[in-house]
């Protein structure tokens, strides 16, 4: 029942003693940091859990398809602990980490819950062409138009599109491709500077993947950057930048966009966090797929019974 949004086997790397330490905002606006297992953090009850169903098959996401794309990511983490950008990556290997990366981006407690809400207020939309096709294999016990037969349809069944559409998303074919394709890099940080922060928002990228500069980073170790890119420019020179200065610019990022959780080794930065925490949001991506889905003209098809 414990839905981990942000995995155990991710945050474990900032652990000292077994625990990290959580910055969480409280009312007010303070931050509180604790000492938290990785496995006690980063997690909603039920998160994924498809409504309506039957208690062994409601948590179904959660065991075929999360716990998978986490235990795959969790071997890709290691090699590149151990090899960093020289590791032996195979095809299979790649795409998991590519996986985990994307996920990030859209399993979250509130992009989950913008989704849901979306859908299910949005589940009876149709179009002209969906209202004939309805029309010629219509029952006369059903109802009069396609709309109101979507809507009469029990939780269980939207539930299940639901998450088949979501699970469309996160496999998206282009995008993951795309990272696939890029050029990836592990940035080692100095020891003597900042150590490296995560957060429950912990991927930074471009608004334009594909432009000069485009990229996706994510920290993956207090000492550890990941970041992809098809400028190979760019690369090179982070290569040979400030490094102290990289890693306060990720830290603001990753400072800037967290939602309820920051995580560390040490609390050695804490007037950082609380000064900054949440104060900038990037863009959410699901927030994208919402409305770039509200303008169109009909709803996601739907055609067979």
């Amino acid at each position: 029942m414990k839905h981990h949004y942000i995995p155990a086997f991710y945050l474990s790397r900032w652990a000292v003693s077994g625990r990290v330490v959580e910055f969480a905002k409280v009312h007010g606006g303070k931050v509180v940091a604790k000492p938290k297992a990785p496995e006690a953090t980063g997690f909603k009850h039920r998160l994924y859990e498809m409504k309506g169903w039957e208690p062994k098959l409601a948590q179904q996401v959660e065991e075929g398809y999360f716990k998978p794309i986490d235990t795959m990511a969790a071997d890709a983490l290691e090699m590149l602990y151990r090899h960093g950008h020289n590791a032996g990556w195979t095809a299979k290997s790649r795409t998991a980490w590519t996986r985990f990366v994307l996920s990030l981006l859209l399993r979250c407690p509130e992009d989950i819950d913008a989704f849901r809400e979306w859908w299910h207020d949005d589940f009876g939309r149709t179009d002209a062409e969906g209202e004939e096709r309805y029309k010629k294999w219509r029952e006369p016990s059903d109802p009069a138009t396609f709309s109101e037969y979507l809507i009469s349809q029990p939780l269980s069944v939207k539930e299940a599109y639901l998450f088949t559409v979501l699970n469309s998303l996160l496999e998206h074919d282009s995008v993951g491709t795309h990272i696939n394709n890029m050029n990836w890099r592990v940035l080692e940080t100095p020891i003597a500077g900042p150590r490296l922060l995560t957060s429950d928002r912990p991927v930074i990228r471009s608004n334009n993947l594909n432009g000069e500069k485009g990229h996706i980073a994510l920290p993956i170790g207090p000492r550890l950057l990941f970041i992809a890119s098809h400028d190979l420019r760019f690369l090179n020179d982070l290569l040979r930048t400030d490094q102290t200065g990289l890693v306060k610019e990720c830290n603001r990022q990753v400072v800037e966009g967290a939602v309820r959780f920051i995580y560390a080794s040490d609390a050695k930065q804490a007037r950082f966090i609380q000064n900054r925490f949440g104060n900038q949001p990037q863009p959410r991506l699901m927030e994208q797929i919402i409305g770039r889905r509200r303008s169109l003209d009909g709803a996601v098809e739907i055609t067979d019974r």
